[in-house]
């Protein structure tokens, strides 16, 4: 029986993508009988139109496009978790107190980079900051190093690259439980509902391809090199700086989850009504993995 086609999407170029790749670049999606295709979707609010629109089955994003899409009555679900190790890196010399008040940058509105901007204010900065829009994270960097934004949030290898370019790491996002934490792989409600038997297949594949990764730091570095974008040097040192995040049952239901929707409740950005189970759903892949 020939292998069945599932086109994929990732938003952008960073780690977010590397459990997926590892599983499609690896083998383990073929191995489960899934001929997959993996293309940049070019933001994570253009994965959830490529998932709307079928043009895609999975989707790799972080979470608040999905968590924004799902409370406008869109039917879709986040699945498995994912990589989303996240540093608000200031311009070159800066300190926290010398970003309070002053210019973050974001890619766009209800989107991570915003959503970590408006937590570094409210529990970080502990003050209120213009929030400039300024499109992909390669254009923050930029940003950051022409002095027209005081910091912006960054992953790795990105993130990499700007502390050797004298961007300090002014705060680790993992303090807040938000590092590996809110994003992974979404896909329709309609497809977990009537196609069981290739979720499984899927969330078995993705599952295998993450310890392929764990395992093997030369497979890991090739992957932040490709889907990172950048040097062999950076993509090492991405590696030693993720691997350890990746979790053994990436559950979608985390505390950092919990920690946007409760956040944006808190803001007015959701209703009082929306819960974690509106937008996560851990069955398939606690099935799959046997856990709690």
């Amino acid at each position: 029986m020939s292998d069945e086609q599932v086109p994929c999407g990732y938003a952008s170029e960073g780690q977010g993508s590397t459990p997926l790749a590892a599983a499609i670049d690896g083998g383990s999606m073929r191995e489960q009988g899934i001929e997959a295709t993996l293309t940049k979707q070019g933001s994570a609010h253009a994965v959830v139109d490529g998932l709307l629109s079928g043009r895609i089955t999975f989707g790799n994003l972080a979470a608040p496009a999905l968590v924004d899409a799902v409370s406008r009555g869109e039917q879709l679900v986040l699945l498995a978790g994912g990589v989303n190790q996240q540093f608000l890196v200031g311009r070159p010399g800066a300190t926290l107190d010398d970003v309070r008040g002053q210019p973050l940058g974001a890619s766009s509105g209800a989107d991570l980079g915003e959503f970590l901007a408006h937590v570094a204010m409210d529990r970080v900065l502990g003050a209120e900051s213009e929030i400039r829009y300024l499109g992909g994270s390669r254009a923050r960097f930029d940003a950051l190093l022409s002095g027209e934004i005081a910091a912006s949030p960054l992953s790795p290898p990105l993130a990499i690259e700007a502390r050797h370019a004298g961007c300090p790491w002014l705060f680790d996002y993992a303090e807040l439980g938000l590092n590996f934490a809110i994003g992974g792989i979404a896909a329709r409600r309609e497809t977990v509902r009537e196609e069981p038997e290739l979720v499984a297949r899927f969330l078995r594949g993705y599952l295998a391809g993450q310890r392929h990764y764990k395992r093997d730091r030369d497979f890991g570095a090739s992957l932040h090199e490709r889907y990172g974008e950048t040097t062999r040097a950076i993509a090492e040192e991405t590696y030693d700086v993720t691997h350890a995040g990746f979790r053994d049952v990436p559950d979608p239901a985390t505390e950092g989850m919990q920690l946007l929707i409760d956040f944006w409740k808190e803001r007015g950005t959701l209703g009082a009504s929306f819960a974690l189970a509106d937008v996560v759903d851990s069955g398939p892949i606690l099935a799959v993995t046997g856990g709690p």
